[in-house]
């Protein structure tokens, strides 16, 4: 399975929302899910299901490891 490659979210910015991640860009952000994902099928019509990586950021400061 291949991983999908993550950009540095700024939790300034993105924090308490969520994020749609495409092709390893942040491409869209919302309150919710569904927001998130309405911006980011603008600007990526092409883009399944499967393209859109959804990222809920934090409000504060959280360390996430991969292994």
């Amino acid at each position: 399975m291949k991983r999908a490659k993550l950009p540095v979210i700024d939790i300034k910015k993105y924090g308490g929302k969520q994020v749609a991640i495409v092709k390893g860009k942040i491409v869209a952000s919302g309150v919710t899910t569904k927001e998130a994902v309405e911006k980011a099928k603008k600007k990526y019509p092409q883009a399944n299901w499967q393209d859109i990586l959804l990222v809920s950021v934090p409000k504060g400061l959280t360390v996430v490891y991969f292994i």
